[in-house]
């Protein structure tokens, strides 16, 4: 049985918004490859899965993915690998046209629209405009036959939008939920007191289990980073995901650079010169994150054996990846919880 290797890959900066959270401080094509380059990348990383007897599961993004001239090129190239597991995009939908609605049911490639918000004052806050036409995309994405998710990032300033989401990707069938913590880079360092709280991060936990109707025990999600919310047969389902860093996943940015993900902003090496079987086992910080030994804090000696915390948050809090994930429940103290 195939294990899954998990890429994100931003093939431009090229972006029509410019939203306060953004991980990117330039939004132009100047970094974009040309198709050649791409298609070389791509060989590259299926060498990788070859040898690691692993299926890919991608999403291409941006910036705005629709702004790459070969966007298109580059997604029936991928969809032709025998290496293929799962295909998304992820987009905030102002490019979606009825020719390219076709290709994604055709092929049943997921569909990741992104959103901070639910209502007018919210969504503009950070996305500057057009709530209004965000609307009607989702009134379009209505008879889309194939899956498509809200992709929500949680911060301080939009907290409380979580229990309204849920309501909206049912109005709009939508067939799910992502939810992903805030980290500050690019734009989103002037919103660094934006990072959710970890009183608030337990809460959002809580209530996402109790739509789920899941018994809550803190010990079963440590180790979780974000989470998927599907709806299935009308009853939400929840899952968790894991962090990838170091273990089954990378980021790839517009000129090649691999980052161990995309809110760790960390060159490991580059696909246009080097071969990611090389980058993947010599890389010296994914090996020091491998090992718990090297973490500091309560992270060198966590009882969770797969939790290593986000080293991204920390990276980006501290200016260190290998300190104590600030985020972590075990730093919560609530004595009607037993976390150890």
């Amino acid at each position: 049985m195939y294990e899954t290797f998990h890429i994100q890959w931003h093939i431009t900066d090229n972006c029509n918004l410019r939203c306060k959270h953004c991980y990117q401080n330039t939004f132009s094509s100047e970094k974009d490859l040309p198709l050649e380059s791409l298609i070389y990348i791509f060989e590259n990383i299926s060498d990788f899965l070859k040898q690691e007897n692993k299926k890919l599961v991608i999403d291409i993004t941006g910036g705005e993915p629709f702004l790459h001239k070969n966007f298109g090129e580059l997604i029936e190239y991928i969809l032709n690998s025998k290496f293929l597991e799962a295909i998304g995009i992820i987009t905030n939908g102002f490019f979606l046209d009825d020719k390219f609605i076709y290709k994604i049911e055709k092929n049943m490639i997921k569909l990741k629209i992104s959103s901070e918000g639910f209502e007018k004052n919210v969504y503009e806050f950070f996305r500057g405009r057009n709530f209004d036409r965000f609307l009607e995309i989702c009134e379009k994405l209505k008879r889309v036959k194939t899956e498509k998710y809200i992709m929500f990032t949680l911060l301080e300033k939009n907290w409380e939008q979580v229990y309204k989401i849920f309501d909206f990707a049912k109005n709009y069938k939508f067939d799910g939920v992502i939810i992903e913590r805030f980290i500050p880079y690019g734009l989103g360092e002037k919103l660094k007191n934006e990072v959710i709280s970890l009183e608030k991060w337990f809460l959002i936990t809580e209530f996402l289990h109790s739509i789920c109707n899941l018994e809550f025990n803190v010990k079963d999600i440590i180790e979780y980073r974000g989470y998927m919310v599907k709806l299935e047969n009308n009853e939400w389902y929840l899952y968790g995901s894991e962090c990838i860093v170091g273990r089954d996943g990378i980021a790839i940015m517009p000129n090649g650079d691999v980052f161990p993900c995309r809110r760790f902003p960390l060159s490991i090496g580059n696909l246009l010169n080097e071969k990611l079987t090389f980058i993947w086992k010599n890389s010296e910080i994914l090996n020091k994150i491998r090992n718990k030994e090297n973490l500091k804090g309560k992270c060198k000696n966590c009882i969770i054996k797969n939790c290593y915390g986000c080293r991204a948050l920390c990276y980006s809090i501290y200016g260190d990846c290998l300190e104590e994930d600030p985020l972590c429940y075990l730093n919560l103290k609530r004595r009607k919880y037993e976390f150890c």
